[in-house]
């Protein structure tokens, strides 16, 4: 019994296989009258067929055909004035076939018949200007689109067909039964891809295969449905200025759909997902605007909203998409640069000038190294003489206070500054103001001029070099130690020199040298006069 039900289920499988196989009863193909070898025949449509069970076969041995239903002249087949009949059979595994009968008809045969002759009336041929189709058909194909002809194989006409769709690009899409004048679609068709298939359609004599009178165009445009999300177009960034006023323009969503133009399925409607406490979106034009005016940049320089576009107007049945969109703020000068003390105080000696005398640092949110960030200083108070200069250090950002005039203590011993921190830019969409802090000053007094190994010279006396003159201290001292040394090195000298000439004198006057004069004694010893003789 369980065998008997294997075989009844695998056989109900194999008829089902069969059945649900499309193949045309007929098909009539125009051909030269001369086929050479290799030239396709016509191209055979099976619909619903398994390609691997359900094999093509031509019962003709100068055609045969492939794998993709192309029938193919294996050697120089002639076509006679009748014509040439021959079958394709689409058979599966269990010998089971299905035939279709393919008509050759000659081209040369295709001569116009007089006006009026066998032609369809007018208002038949009306019928057959527009037919429509509808993409993703989720029925079963082959669907019969429209019957072209009387609908019956005993008809005294045949029918062709030509065009998009069936032998130009893209091909496979319709086929017609011959004989009938049925007209079939053979698979999904995509509006967005294709949305308008022009065909012809040619009537001839079954018995003298001559062509009517006129061809008849045929329009088959593809209905849309809605297959396609809308899809955002473009970068998603946009720049406002921080603290502007609510309901300034942000920018514009742009979104695009594949669908028909004119439907409701192109129809987008925009909306916030998130981001909707500070911007909002136009519904139908996607502008985004802003809600309020505290937009701050030094507390958030960028906001990402999430931005949904549906189309079906918003309907609940209307595919979306989402996607997130970055504003960011652009700055204004709305900090001013503050200092980092609230005074200073510094000490500078009397004639001294072209002398950095102080750095001032000073801090400000806003963004670095634009103009609404660099700083610019001002002395404001206390420099009526121009005495004093203030630069920005470029690096930095710092003020650099200079002394660029001497200052006399016997004239003034302390200057009260007034420094003022702006930047290049005007304070904009503030309340603030710039600061100033005060800068002391206190003169020195200066009460000798150092030498070089720090003597001084005049105690007490304040010496003072012309503005004009300049000695330098260093060869002074010098001069000053060296001159007394010389002098005394050179005194030694000649004392050393004056005394050992006083030596020699001395000398020469112990040894009794006269120098040739003779000397007479006025006393002379007894003893000795007898010697002396």
């Amino acid at each position: 019994m369980w065998k008997f039900l294997i075989f009844t289920i695998c056989l109900t499988q194999i008829l089902s296989c069969v059945e649900s196989c499309f193949l045309l009863r007929t098909l009539h193909v125009i051909v030269p009258e001369i086929i050479p070898p290799g030239y396709q025949v016509a191209k055979v449509e099976t619909v619903g067929c398994d390609a691997k069970s359900v094999q093509l076969t031509v019962k003709d041995p100068r055609f045969t055909i492939k794998s993709n239903g192309a029938v193919v002249a294996s050697t120089s087949v002639s076509v006679g004035e009748r014509g040439r009949i021959f079958s394709v059979c689409a058979q599966d595994k269990s010998g089971r076939e299905r035939k279709m009968e393919v008509h050759l008809v000659r081209s040369t045969m295709l001569k116009r018949h007089e006006r009026g002759q066998g032609s369809l009336n007018r208002s038949k041929r009306r019928s057959y200007v527009t037919l429509n189709v509808v993409e993703n058909y989720e029925g079963n194909y082959p669907k019969l689109i429209e019957k072209l002809g009387s609908g019956s194989s005993d008809s005294r006409y045949w029918y062709f067909i030509e065009g998009e769709g069936v032998d130009r690009y893209p091909t496979g899409v319709f086929s017609l039964d011959s004989d009938t004048g049925d007209l079939f679609l053979l698979k999904k068709v995509d509006r967005e891809e294709f949305p308008v298939y022009n065909i012809v359609l040619c009537i001839f004599d079954k018995h003298t295969n001559v062509e009517l009178e006129e061809k008849f165009p045929l329009t088959v445009p593809v209905d849309d449905v809605n297959d396609n999300a809308p899809e955002f177009v473009g970068p998603l960034q946009f720049t406002v200025a921080e603290h502007c006023s609510a309901g300034t323009v942000v920018g514009v969503v742009s979104a695009t759909d594949r669908d028909e133009i004119g439907t409701d399925h192109v129809k987008i409607k925009y909306t916030l997902v998130s981001g909707s406490d500070m911007f909002s979106i136009h519904p139908e034009t996607g502008v985004i605007t802003t809600t309020t005016n505290t937009l701050d940049r030094e507390l958030k320089d960028n906001h990402v909203v999430t931005v949904k576009i549906q189309d079906m107007n918003g309907a609940p049945n209307g595919l979306f998409a989402t996607s997130t969109a970055t504003i960011a703020l652009s700055d204004i000068n709305d900090n001013p640069p503050t200092f980092m003390k609230s005074s200073y105080n510094v000490t500078v000696q009397e004639n001294e000038s072209e002398k950095l005398l102080l750095r001032i640092p000073v801090q400000d949110k806003d963004l670095i190294n634009t103009s609404n960030w660099i700083s610019k200083f001002i002395v404001t108070k206390g420099n009526e003489n121009g005495k004093f200069r203030i630069v920005t250090d470029p690096q930095t950002n710092e003020g650099l206070l200079y002394i660029s005039k001497p200052l006399d203590y016997e004239k003034t011993n302390d200057v009260q500054l007034q420094i003022t921190a702006q930047n290049v830019e005007s304070l904009n969409g503030s309340s603030a103001t710039w600061q100033s802090i005060p800068v002391n000053v206190n003169v020195e007094k200066v009460d000798a001029v150092r030498t070089g190994l720090g003597q001084k010279i005049s105690p007490g006396i304040l010496t003072r070099d012309p503005p004009t003159r300049s000695v330098s201290f260093g060869l002074l001292g010098i001069m000053t130690i060296l001159c007394p040394v010389v002098l005394l090195l050179l005194f030694f000298l000649l004392l050393v020199f004056f005394c050992l000439k006083k030596r020699e004198k001395l000398q020469l006057n112990d040894s009794g040298d006269t120098g040739g004069i003779p000397l007479k004694s006025n006393t002379e010893a007894p003893e000795d006069s007898m010697a002396w003789k």
